[in-house]
């Protein structure tokens, strides 16, 4: 059963007590010289697979200037150079050593001098109004504490009519593949999660995050409560990842 908007947000990795945010930027930097691995074993290895075909549908609106929020250790940032040949992204995130691996692998794809890394969170976002001409978020939406701010922050600094592309993980619904989903993820992805770090309450949280957090229809109605307007919707692989393609509504 998925959690209101504002339930999600108890859903937290060590604590109940603490800002959600405070914790998150702790976890992810205990985990973050592992996050890729992770990520692969999570996803099947598909993940890149997901971003390429995400970052395609932006092809059509040719941005030039990209904000990649929860950059991770910056695989959008530096695949869209691959896809879409923008002039910069800047990658932003609330865990700075992930960043610091961003920063290594933009140097290797030498890249270095267009894109750009900074420590923000989302719902306080401090560039100025429309800056940018498209958004993504990579499998960090469910993360945030505070959705909706997030959100309104996002369509503050796009340029009008600009687009922001969501990818993120998400259960089956039912049937035979939810059951061997949870299989998959309890057994394999539990194992895998406690060899790779000794956080295992953060690879505990990164599965339960994705239980409850709101996919489909829902995920879309809350980006029209927030001035965005529907391009495309699709899912990957079964119905295990979504991708959403919105639009800046004036």
């Amino acid at each position: 059963m998925q959690l209101t908007t504002n339930e999600y947000t108890k859903v937290k990795p060590y604590n109940k007590h603490e800002a959600k945010t405070k914790q998150l930027s702790r976890m992810f930097n205990t985990i973050s010289t592992k996050y890729d691995a992770f990520n692969d074993i999570m996803t099947w290895g598909m993940a890149r697979y997901w971003r390429k075909k995400a970052l395609q549908s932006l092809k059509p609106f040719n941005p030039k200037t990209i904000l990649d929020i929860a950059t991770g250790t910056g695989d959008i940032c530096i695949k869209a150079f691959s896809y879409l040949r923008p002039e910069s992204a800047v990658g932003v995130d609330i865990s700075d050593k992930m960043m610091e691996i961003g920063k290594q692998k933009v140097e290797k794809a030498g890249l270095s001098g267009k894109i750009s890394f900074e420590v923000q969170d989302c719902a306080t976002l401090t560039f100025g109004d429309a800056t940018f001409d498209a958004a993504t978020i990579s499998f960090g939406i469910r993360n945030f504490e505070r959705l909706d701010e997030s959100l309104q922050q996002i369509r503050r600094v796009l340029k009008p009519k600009g687009h922001l592309l969501i990818l993120e993980m998400n259960e089956p619904q039912k049937g035979l593949l939810l059951a061997a989903y949870k299989l998959y993820t309890r057994i394999f992805v539990g194992l895998t999660s406690r060899i790779l770090s000794n956080d295992t309450k953060a690879y505990d949280y990164l599965q339960q995050s994705m239980h409850v957090f709101a996919s489909g229809e829902k995920l879309l109605r809350i980006l029209e409560n927030n001035g965005f307007g529907q391009i495309k919707y699709h899912k990957f692989t079964f119905g295990v990842c979504s991708m959403y393609l919105v639009e800046k509504v004036d």
